[in-house]
């Protein structure tokens, strides 16, 4: 297993570009099982640059080993769409998501990720209402897979990442469905 994460709050272009770049190198590494994203900073991601690469959004369709989100926060834009590319997504109680780039005169940039993990319908609807919603609602849609305690969601994401690893199912995920 490997830990990748995400600098700050914003994901700037550079980061992006950045966390995009470790993904890669750690699907590639033969030693790698699993791959854990968390956030250095208390919030997963609050927003984005507007002209992130869109590839960084679309991992799930290239990448051949498992992926874990660790949430906690806020997943807001481009951070929502990470957290729809991971395989499982595990986000602490409190945690708030949305699309809120419409509040600004934009459109979220992955929204395809995320309605493939939640339904076009309802990824429509987020991104056009900039509604910002919780943990429970975020479970309810099949956004995030389980809700923890703050004090334990990244120990929670951790013990699944590894789980993962010792299944070895590096080059045997579907790229797409």
């Amino acid at each position: 297993m490997t830990v990748l994460t995400i600098p700050g709050n914003h994901l700037t272009r550079d980061a992006a570009a950045h966390l995009l770049d470790q993904l890669k190198r750690a699907d590639q590494d033969p030693e790698i099982k699993s791959i854990l994203i968390l956030a250095e900073a208390p919030m997963f991601c609050s927003g984005g640059d507007p002209d992130i690469a869109p590839e960084v959004f679309e991992f799930q369709t290239w990448i051949t080993k498992p992926v874990v989100c660790a949430v906690q926060g806020a997943a807001l834009g481009p951070g929502l769409a990470i957290v729809a590319n991971a395989h499982v997504s595990i986000a602490a109680q409190g945690t708030s998501f949305g699309l809120t780039e419409v509040r600004t005169g934009g459109f979220p940039i992955g929204i395809e990720a995320i309605a493939n993990a939640i339904g076009k319908r309802r990824a429509l609807e987020l991104a056009l209402t900039g509604r910002v919603f919780g943990t429970p609602e975020a479970l309810q849609m099949g956004l995030i897979h389980e809700m923890a305690p703050a004090f334990e969601y990244d120990d929670r994401a951790e013990a699944t990442a590894r789980h993962l690893a010792t299944l070895n199912l590096a080059g045997r995920l579907p790229a797409t469905w």
